[in-house]
């Protein structure tokens, strides 16, 4: 199968200590949290993207500030590969995100998607957040908005 990586825009939304993440049930693999985003339509550049994705997601509207870490994400590697279509490779372009007015209602939640979190530093490292190496860059960021190097995670699982 000939496929292009899947670009992907991801938001880092931060207000003091809590970091705004998407709250997922799925019936095989149970309760998980992901930053919000997703794909790049045709024609869109990523900014574009991450303001589209996360105003469907969560209902707030966010100006987009510097990459934070780029992602590579090729699903026959993972342990949930089945919640994936076969060869799905995805490459996930993460940026720094400001609130930028009012939360409305998500209106295009994704697959799965039960809620919307303000997940506070202290409940990081009790959720599943996928994934999951992810944990300690956001408690860096949330800390004092630094952010881990590398800045090119590769394939992490």
């Amino acid at each position: 199968m000939n496929r292009l990586p899947r670009p992907s825009a991801k938001a880092v939304v931060a207000e003091e200590d809590r970091v705004l993440l998407n709250h997922l049930r799925h019936p095989d693999v149970g309760d998980f949290y992901e930053l919000p985003g997703g794909g790049v339509q045709p024609g869109e550049t990523l900014r574009q993207a991450v303001v589209r994705e996360v105003r469907e997601e969560t209902g707030y509207t966010v100006r987009v500030h510097e990459r934070l870490w780029v992602r590579e994400f090729i699903a026959a590697n993972h342990e949930h590969a089945f919640l994936h279509a076969p060869g799905h490779h995805g490459v996930d372009i993460t940026f720094r995100c400001t609130l930028d007015g009012a939360a409305a209602e998500p209106h295009e939640a994704d697959s799965y998607q039960v809620g919307v979190e303000w997940v506070g530093l202290d409940r990081l490292g009790e959720i599943r957040l996928e994934p999951a190496p992810l944990v300690h860059r956001l408690e860096a960021f949330l800390t004092d908005r630094s952010v881990l190097g590398p800045m090119f995670l590769g394939d992490v699982l």
